[in-house]
């Protein structure tokens, strides 16, 4: 146990300072503006509308990221197939390429896909694709991981018993896995509703928040886009 104390002092040290990297600069902002400046920002029809647009699109892409996420995750942690790593890669891909990019990446593959017999571009369905593209990953893997912890014993034994795949899936498998998949859908939400760059490549009106906030800085300064970050913190 020699050195222990002086361990856990160091460890306890860089702790503090990578707490204060992430806590420092929020207190900032939340106690640079003043509250009645905040309670005023939040009644303004402008920023209720794009809070209620940002937090519905948030919650579509994470509903349709539930529905076909699920069964990638099941099947990345149960099964082994040709280009599994490949497929691994592609789904951490939007974790690592610039937003911008992938906004770019969204509108030429729309144009490809749809042509012109779709309107993708400056409406809601833009930034649900744009949200749903950026934060597909923090639901899949945080619940593939919870997949893949379950002993397939329990899935054998079920079906050993006589008990259907489908009826094994939602009996034995999924509850194992609520607490993942709620974990999952709340990052996948919470990442939708901070997402910038892939959006504003995509449509800037309507405005989501974060889209409003740039808008505001670059109309009006750090005084007119503080009051609307504090509200969405």
């Amino acid at each position: 146990m020699h050195g222990a104390p002086f361990l856990k002092a160091t460890f306890a040290s860089l702790a503090v300072v990578a707490v204060g990297i992430i806590g420092l600069p929020i207190l900032i902002i939340l106690f640079s503006t003043s509250p009645s400046k905040v309670y005023e920002t939040l009644l303004e029809t402008e920023v209720l509308n794009s809070l209620s647009l940002t937090f519905t699109c948030a919650f579509i892409a994470t509903l349709i990221g539930m529905i076909f996420g699920t069964p990638l995750a099941y099947i990345l942690a149960r099964y082994q197939f040709p280009l599994k790593s490949f497929l691994q890669g592609l789904v951490d891909l939007p974790l690592v390429i610039p937003h911008p990019v992938a906004g770019i990446a969204l509108l030429l593959g729309s144009s490809s896909i749809f042509g012109g017999h779709w309107s993708f571009i400056g409406n809601w369905s833009a930034i649900v694709t744009a949200m749903l593209f950026v934060s597909f990953p923090l639901f899949v893997n945080p619940l593939q991981e919870a997949f893949h912890s379950i002993p397939r014993e329990m899935e054998w034994t079920s079906r050993t018993l006589g008990i259907g795949p489908w009826s094994t899936f939602f009996r034995v498998s999924f509850p194992l896995v609520r607490r993942s998949l709620l974990v999952g859908a709340l990052m996948m939400w919470a990442r939708g509703i901070s997402e910038f760059g892939a959006i504003v490549m995509l449509t800037y009106n309507p405005k989501v928040t974060s889209v409003l906030i740039y808008d505001r800085f670059t109309t009006g300064g750090l005084e007119e886009a503080l009051p609307v970050a504090v509200v969405l913190i």
